[in-house]
């Protein structure tokens, strides 16, 4: 058998021997199944003060700032809302400062695990019946993050002199 005749067997002999041998590969499939987590305030506001001040007869602002911590493992994308009500401020004498006076003057976010959130909310007064003071848009705000409120509140000149307190309450709902 001529020598170039067999070259070519022996290449065709072990192209076919590759081929055989590769057909022993197999794929495996992988899967993992996620279920819905819960949508959640992880860390409510704290108590939160505003700095003692001496009253000058003049209009006194104030500010001061409190935490709100989300968790959103629900794995929808939704996004979420946070919406707060603020009660009017009294005093032990039933003097009282308008809850139009507590404004929101910014937002920080912080502590982020997955997706930031995207405000679209503009700061502003706290209303006085639940309505969004922050929100995340859709497809953002997933996992884990911190939000840090800034506060401001403005002291009427006339003011009577006591310890004001007032009442917020900030809940959290899907959608933005």
């Amino acid at each position: 058998m001529p020598r170039s005749l067999r070259a070519g067997l022996l290449a065709v002999f072990m192209i076919g021997s590759l081929l055989v041998a590769g057909s022993g590969v197999s794929a495996a499939t992988s899967t993992a199944t996620l279920t819905a987590g819960s949508l959640s305030i992880a860390a409510a506001p704290a108590n939160f003060a505003y700095p003692s001040t001496a009253l000058t007869g003049d209009v006194i602002n104030l500010t001061s700032s409190f935490v709100v911590g989300v968790n959103d493992a629900t794995g929808s994308k939704a996004g979420w809302n946070l919406q707060g009500v603020v009660t009017v401020l009294t005093d032990a004498g039933s003097d009282t400062i308008a809850a139009a006076n507590h404004t929101i003057s910014g937002v920080a976010i912080s502590g982020v695990t997955g997706t930031a959130p995207t405000n679209s909310i503009t700061p502003g007064q706290i209303p006085t019946t639940a309505a969004k003071i922050f929100n995340a848009t859709a497809n953002t705000g997933k996992g884990k993050s911190t939000e840090t409120f800034s506060t401001a509140l403005t002291i009427p000149a006339d003011t009577a002199a006591g310890t004001y307190t007032a009442t917020l309450t900030v809940t959290i709902v899907s959608g933005p």
